[in-house]
């Protein structure tokens, strides 16, 4: 597919202006709208977990993130705003997609999760596969505010990689690899399908406007290998999925 624009090379007033044809705007705010979401959605799980919590250190590694995940989620409803589209709107626009596996592990974290299990799942379902669509697909966007909070979301969501990194392991001690390979046959459908279905029309436009970098197929296909990679080092087993999107558990 052919980009039609560089990275950073449109901005807001381009947008308000009519320099850009309706097309690219509707994509645009569909994209910018389900980012937002993504994040207020993983922001709620954290507000959830950091009341549920009893261990003082915990809650401290809680509340930063629940903190960072609020400004991410501000970052990118600004951007709407500047287009002159609410955050009400905005969430409107995503009343038939919140019911989509794509929002299946978002809305599992800010609605039913419970318990440090369900924190480590949603560490590695929502902050691992963020880190992953922001940073390739996002950070390198045509329109230039989105890049600019990309930039930042990416920053700080390195932190939470980190943590991801080592967080397998250390719950593989605490709560028993058994346990975990449960948790991971429960909670990586939902995450695998968290990137969204594969050459679907709008991701095709997404690119092709350079607001995308990659097709969700190849970012859910990175995530998996980085995830076997962790789990073999915890002494874990990934379930193995269905080809076709929506994954579900093979067997």
């Amino acid at each position: 597919m052919t980009r039609r624009f560089p990275p950073r090379s449109i901005e807001a007033k381009d947008v308000l202006r009519g320099r850009v044809e309706p097309n690219f705007v509707r994509v645009l705010t569909r994209l910018l709208a389900a980012h937002a979401m993504a994040e207020k959605l993983t922001a709620i799980g954290y507000q959830r977990a950091l009341a549920a919590t009893d261990r003082p250190a915990l809650a401290a590694v809680i509340r930063k993130t629940l903190a960072e995940e609020q400004k991410h989620s501000r970052l990118v409803y600004a951007a709407l705003a500047e287009l002159g589209v609410s955050e009400t709107q905005a969430d409107r626009l995503l009343l038939t997609a919140l019911k989509a596996p794509s929002f299946a592990a978002p809305r599992r974290f800010a609605e039913r999760a419970a318990g440090e299990l369900d924190l480590v799942m949603a560490t590695i379902s929502l902050d691992m596969t963020g880190l992953i669509m922001i940073g390739i697909n996002y950070k390198e966007s045509s329109y230039a505010p989105h890049a600019r909070a990309a930039e930042t979301i990416v920053a700080e969501e390195e932190e939470h990689q980190l943590f991801a990194s080592s967080v397998l392991q250390d719950a593989a001690r605490r709560f028993g690899v058994d346990a975990l390979n449960a948790a991971l046959r429960e909670w990586l459908p939902d995450a695998v399908n968290f990137f969204g279905p594969p050459g679907s029309g709008f991701t095709f436009d997404c690119i092709t406007y350079g607001l995308k970098e990659r097709d969700n197929g190849e970012l859910a296909e990175l995530f998996v290998s980085m995830l076997e990679r962790q789990a073999r080092q915890a002494g874990l087993s990934l379930p193995g999925l269905t080809k076709d999107y929506p994954h579900a558990l093979a067997s």
